[in-house]
């Protein structure tokens, strides 16, 4: 039996019935938004001991909202991932448990990729080429074997120490050396 790869189909966003509302955060030092993702974090109890919310929102990238409130938080921090040789917004959410399994992490980390993708175009001087992610949930690695995340077309490149995967997406303006 040959196999035959499933054709591309669009996108079903899934957050529609939730009333996504997506915020951009990145770099703009809204008082508002920082204040909600304290909150939502203390809320979910998410923060590694030693990492204060403090220490966090100097990255917040992309939150979601639903009806006014909190479903979902993005960060990033720019790296160098050495075996690529460049610079990428490294990126990790939060999802509140009420809204697990609608596709909010999916569809956050493809805001994030846009969000910072046009960032990155206005601010050449930072050098960032994409967006990248170690996957560290057990659950996303067990439900997701496609080497290619369409949605927010973070892609295989490797596994850490850890053998978790390491994905990244790079940006359409990127440039290897």
């Amino acid at each position: 039996m040959s196999y035959i790869p499933e054709r591309a189909r669009p996108q079903q966003d899934g957050t529609e019935e939730l009333g996504i509302e997506w915020r951009v955060a990145w770099r703009k030092d809204d008082a508002a938004l920082e204040a909600d993702a304290e909150a939502f974090w203390r809320e979910q109890g998410v923060l590694p001991a030693g990492v204060t919310p403090t220490d966090r929102l100097k990255e917040l990238c992309v939150l979601a909202y639903s009806e006014g409130r909190l479903a979902a938080v993005s960060t990033t921090v720019i790296r160098e991932l050495p075996f690529l040789k460049n610079n990428f917004a490294m990126f990790r959410c939060v999802v509140a448990p009420e809204f697990r399994g609608h596709s909010v992490a999916r569809i956050i980390a493809r805001e994030a990729r846009e969000a910072i993708e046009s960032w990155s175009l206005d601010n050449p001087h930072e050098g960032v080429m994409g967006l990248a992610t170690i996957v560290q949930s057990a659950d996303i690695q067990a439900k997701s074997r496609a080497a290619v995340w369409r949605s927010s077309g973070l892609t295989l490149v490797g596994y850490n120490e850890n053998n978790e995967q390491i994905r990244v997406a790079w940006f359409g303006h990127a440039r290897v050396f």
